[in-house]
């Protein structure tokens, strides 16, 4: 084979390999059918390509074979550049039925007219030549013709809807277009070998889908996701690199955004600050003064995967009409003081994903990123019931006590509540559900009746529940190696004080003492840990037996203390049984620090809107650091060490939705505890 066939050869097998490399590439694009249809494309002209290699330097009688299905591979890759085509373009005929099963039978048809040509030969003949290097030449007959005009013609067809979208699409396409053309080439290289002996007459069309595929998928990949998205949206788009400059931008970004003008590989906090401010700042809303009038405009980020890197998409929803609205909203609620609704507002903002439901648990709609967190498109979701997402039972129960509980006008709240994704992962979420109204009902005149349906807000608790986990096995691990090491010291301390005498044996006592505190604030912190994850929410229960039991453990602990308790018949508060837990913390530091024989005086009272326990000892009264803690919370571990227990009574009681008093602190202490009663 001399150099021309060589050239021959090596032409089509790189055009071949280049095809099938490009592969890969294609699966970086989001949609499916833009994936298949390159794929297609590139896989049918690879195997053309490859084909029409081994034709040149296959013996016979092979070649004539390699040709037919050649042949083949290249009808196919016509269908598959129209679904691409249709794809791409954000068109449907690659979908409809009617059409795939047509194309199917023509295809059936032009296939068989190849592989049955030994037989008729109306498709071609062959002859064997020596110039410009031995091959197999062909001599095309009528059935080619044929189908080679129905080739074309189904070809142009593909090339008119992108050159239709490249002039629609308002971007700077002429590399697209000139890559685009670049299909046509072959075309005129077949009519130049029909007319010139310098050609062998071979079809040269792999070339050209070859140089296609490696432009549109090496070179101009962001240049083509650009032109698709606008396609199939008129959103104002920016298109980010990943290291923020610009890529590209939509005519509406441009038209609304005149910044934009040949900001290509510019940052865009050097071309839109106000925008970069907002996005790095994860805020949504973006004010601009557009022709004297203040617009408003809702940015969204999403981001795509494009071969190795990621480019961003920055899209801005004009919501002027709905901002304006909303602002108007906020400002009559600041004025007649209706907090409640603007909290509700702001929260929602804040979380994952938002959905509204029917009483009956149908899903009615839920937010676009519902599909981050759960899988789910929200059309996939919509009209389909909410139990259809809750993997366990025990929480299908729960979600319809909710439910029930927002019909009646109430706010409702799920922590850790599991959802069941695609993939049958757990997604553990944290819910708030109030209820929606009808819309032309003023709020002071809401009722229960009112309520058409339930709004919930989902937060994603992936990762407090892992920070959550990490700390209870900190506590529990720290708490252990602290009573071990604390029950070795107290044990030393004990011989030692029992072999010394003096002052080696009050140090000794000390030692023992100090152990004791500590092995006292582990149990304290082991309390702590224990009611931290449990539910707020509090129910009708009578103190009197509460109050009762921990007198009973305190006589019990202290025989010299003196108790005086006065109790009603029964005092029933809005509350929880570990309510003793902060109880006894109180009472047990009252008698810690009030000398040998304590006095204390237990007192419960009952009023209109509460229950109130008083606890009042003759101790020394609390240090202001210690009084800190009971009054505000405050925990202050490098001023003392004993605040522990009575950090954990305030947050219990408070935790409980009561109050904690001290109301005095000179001569003894007094400490009042505020429940409510039950509505």
């Amino acid at each position: 084979m001399n150099i021309v066939g060589l050239a021959y050869v090596g032409l089509f097998a790189v055009s071949g390999l280049l095809c099938f490399v490009a592969i890969p590439r294609a699966r970086t694009f989001d949609d499916p059918g833009i994936q298949r249809g390159l794929i297609g494309l590139l896989a049918t002209t690879g195997v053309w390509a490859t084909l029409k290699t081994v034709f040149f330097i296959a013996p016979d009688p092979f070649r004539e074979a390699m040709y037919t299905l050649g042949l083949i591979s290249g009808f196919a890759t016509v269908w598959a550049w129209l679904y691409f085509c249709s794809a791409y373009t954000g068109r449907t005929y690659h979908k409809n039925g009617a059409l795939r099963k047509l194309s199917a039978g023509v295809f059936i048809g032009v296939v068989s007219a190849k592989l049955t040509n030994p037989i008729h030969h109306l498709y071609f003949t062959t002859t064997e030549v020596t110039t410009p290097f031995r091959y197999l030449a062909i001599e095309h007959g009528i059935v080619h013709w044929l189908a080679t005009g129905l080739s074309y013609v189904l070809a142009f067809m593909g090339i008119f809807m992108l050159f239709e979208l490249y002039l629609n699409s308002g971007f700077d396409t002429r590399p697209l277009a000139v890559l685009t053309a670049l299909l046509g080439l072959p075309v005129f290289l077949d009519i130049a070998a029909l007319l010139l002996p310098q050609f062998i007459d071979v079809i040269y069309a792999p070339l050209g889908v070859a140089a296609f595929g490696v432009g549109a998928l090496f070179v101009f990949e962001g240049r083509l996701l650009a032109v698709q998205n606008a396609a199939q949206s008129d959103e104002r788009s920016i298109y980010l690199d990943e290291s923020g400059r610009i890529r590209d931008y939509s005519p509406a970004a441009a038209a609304d955004l005149p910044e934009l003008e040949r900001s290509v590989g510019k940052r865009l906090e050097t071309v839109l600050p106000d925008v970069a401010t907002l996005v790095e700042n994860d805020e949504q809303i973006l004010a601009r003064e557009t022709a004297g009038e203040k617009r408003y405009y809702l940015i969204s980020i999403s981001t795509v995967t494009l071969s190795d890197s990621g480019v961003r998409i920055l899209t801005l929803s004009d919501v002027t009409e709905t901002e304006r609205q909303r602002r108007q909203l906020l400002q009559r609620e600041r004025e007649l003081a209706e907090s409640n609704e603007l909290y509700r507002a702001v929260i929602a903002a804040s979380f994952a994903f938002v959905f509204r439901i029917d009483f009956d648990g149908t899903l009615t709609y839920l937010s676009p990123s519902v599909e981050d967190f759960l899988g789910y498109t929200p059309e996939e979701l919509e009209t389909q019931s909410i139990t259809n997402v809750i993997p366990e039972t025990e929480a299908i129960e729960l979600a319809w006590q909710r439910l029930e509980q927002v019909s009646k006008g109430e706010s409702a709240q799920l922590r850790d509540f599991p959802l069941e994704t695609t993939d049958g992962q757990t997604f553990y979420g944290d819910i708030r559900s109030v209820p929606i109204y009808e819309a032309d009902v003023p709020p002071e005149e809401r009722t229960s009746e009112d309520i058409v349906g339930v709004q919930g807000m989902v937060r994603d608790a992936s990762e407090r529940r892992q920070l959550e986990g990490l700390v209870s096995v900190i506590n529990r691990v720290l708490r252990h190696n602290v009573r071990n090491e604390m029950t070795i010291i107290s044990g030393y301390a004990e011989m030692l004080k029992s072999d010394l005498d003096g002052d080696a044996a009050s140090k000794a006592r000390l030692i023992e003492e100090t152990a004791e505190r500590l092995l006292g604030l582990s149990e304290s912190a082991q309390l702590i840990e224990e009611n931290r994850a449990l539910s707020p929410e509090l129910e009708a229960i009578d103190t009197v037996p509460i109050v009762e039991h921990a007198v009973t453990q305190l006589q019990t602990r202290y025989p010299n203390a003196s108790v005086e308790l006065e109790t009603p018949p029964t005092a029933v508060a809005e509350t929880r049984s570990r309510l003793e837990t902060g109880l006894w913390e109180i009472v047990d530091n009252a008698a810690k620090h009030s000398g040998d024989s304590p006095s204390i005086e237990i007192d419960v009272t009952v009023t209109d809107t509460q229950v109130v326990i008083t606890v009042a000892d003759d101790g020394p009264g609390l240090p202001e650091t210690e009084r800190e803690v009971l009054e505000t919370g405050k925990e202050t571990p490098l001023a003392h060490g004993q605040g522990l227990g009575l950090w954990l009574a305030y947050w219990l009681i408070t935790n409980l939705n009561g109050q904690l008093e001290v109301t005095e602190f000179q001569q003894g202490t007094t400490v009042e505890i505020r429940l409510p009663k039950p509505s």
